[in-house]
C-alpha cells in the first residue's frame, strides 16, 4: 500500500510574483504566503526571496514537513535541479535547488520542475485527472504551456524539455515566434494570438464588427463582443480554437491521451467557444478510433503552488491513495 506522504510546501515562481503555500496530502491549502518577483533586481535578490516565503511557511507548520517543490518558468532540468533559461526572469544556468537548500538551512529536499508540468501534476492528483493517468495538460494565457502525463508520469524528455506544445509549428510560412521560429501555436492560441488575430481581421475588413476597435483591443472585449454576436469577434476565436485543435490533433498522433484539461486564463475564460471549434477540427485531423472515448474538461486545480508540492510526493514517489483524495 502507498505510503501516505507529509506535509509538503509548493512555490509558483512567476515573472510577477513568488506564491508559496503550505499543502495537506489531501490537497487542503493549509497556509500561504507571498512577495513581488522583482526579476530586475537580480537572481540572489528573487532567491532570496523565494527563501523568505518557505521559510515562513516552515515556522508556521504545525507538521513535519516532507520537502519543498518550485515550479519555475523557462527550461528546467529537474534532475540537476537547475532552470537552464527562463527569459522572462532574465536566468540562465542557475541551480535553483541547491541554492535553495542552502539557504533555508534545513536537511530538506527541494525539487524543481517547469511550471506548466507542475499544472499537469496538480490535476492528476486533485484535480480533473485524479481518474485518468493519460492526458494532456494545455495552458491557454499569455503563451500556450503543455504538461503531459503518460501511465501516471511526467513525460520530460531526454533533456527535460518535452510538452513545449506553444512551439509545434503549424504553419512554417506562418506569423513570427518569439522563440526565433515561425508559425508556432502560441502566436494564434494564446491570448496575444486572439488580440493579433481580431486586428488582422479588423484591418483586412475581413469580417463586420460593430463592437470592437483596433484602439482599445483586449481579450475580454473580443470575448464579450463574441457573445453579443459579433462576427469578427466570433470568427476570431473560432480560429483560435481550430488552432487549438490542429495542437490536439497532434497530441493524439503521438500520445493518443485520453483526455485535455484546459487551463491558463484565456482557456478557461473562452473555454465552451474554443472546444467547440476544436473539436470541429481534430475530428477531420485524427482517426476516429482514436478521440471516440477522448474528453476535454477544463481545469480544476487553482493554484500553481499546489501543483509543486505534489511534486515532492511524486519524486519521492509516494502517492496518494484514492481514498485520501475523494
Amino acid at each position: 500500500m502507498p505510503v501516505t506522504p507529509g506535509l509538503a510546501i509548493g512555490v509558483d515562481l512567476g515573472a510577477t510574483k513568488i506564491a508559496a503555500a503550505l499543502i495537506s496530502p489531501d490537497g487542503q491549502l493549509l497556509d500561504s504566503s507571498q512577495a513581488l518577483t522583482e526579476a530586475s533586481q537580480g537572481a540572489e535578490a528573487v532567491l532570496d526571496r523565494i527563501t523568505d516565503q518557505v521559510s515562513a511557511l516552515l515556522r508556521r507548520a504545525a507538521g513535519p514537513i516532507t520537502g519543498v517543490g518550485i515550479g519555475s518558468p523557462g527550461q528546467v532540468n529537474s534532475q540537476l535541479g537547475i532552470v537552464r533559461k527562463a527569459v522572462n526572469l532574465g536566468w540562465e544556468e542557475i541551480y535553483l535547488s541547491t541554492e535553495i537548500q542552502a539557504r533555508l538551512g534545513y536537511h530538506l529536499p527541494v525539487y524543481i520542475q517547469k511550471d506548466t508540468n507542475l499544472s499537469a501534476l496538480g490535476e492528476y492528483y486533485f484535480g480533473a485527472s485524479r481518474d485518468c493517468p493519460d492526458f494532456v495538460y494545455l495552458g491557454i494565457g499569455s503563451g500556450l504551456g503543455g504538461g503531459i502525463m503518460s501511465g501516471g508520469r511526467l513525460v520530460t524528455g531526454a533533456d527535460w524539455n518535452a510538452a513545449e506544445l506553444g512551439h509545434l509549428s503549424l504553419d512554417p510560412e506562418g506569423l513570427s515566434c518569439a522563440c526565433g521560429s515561425r508559425g508556432c501555436a502560441e502566436t494564434i492560441v494564446s491570448g496575444p494570438g486572439l488580440v493579433n488575430l481580431a486586428r488582422r481581421f479588423l484591418d483586412d475588413h475581413r469580417f463586420a464588427s460593430s463592437l470592437i476597435s483596433n484602439q482599445y483591443l483586449s481579450t475580454t472585449q473580443i470575448l464579450d463582443a463574441a457573445r453579443l454576436g459579433d462576427e469578427l469577434a466570433r470568427q476570431a476565436l473560432a480560429q483560435v480554437g481550430r488552432h487549438l485543435g490542429l495542437v490536439m490533433a497532434s497530441c493524439i498522433a503521438v500520445l493518443n491521451p485520453g483526455r485535455f484539461i484546459i487551463g491558463g486564463g484565456l482557456g478557461l475564460a473562452a473555454f465552451d467557444e474554443l472546444v467547440q471549434a476544436a473539436w470541429d477540427e481534430l475530428r477531420q485531423r485524427t482517426l476516429s478510433t482514436s478521440y471516440q472515448n477522448l474528453e476535454i474538461v477544463p481545469s480544476q486545480v487553482e493554484s500553481s503552488a499546489i501543483g509543486a508540492a505534489c511534486l515532492v510526493w511524486y519524486f519521492q514517489d509516494e502517492f496518494i491513495p484514492k481514498e485520501v483524495i475523494t
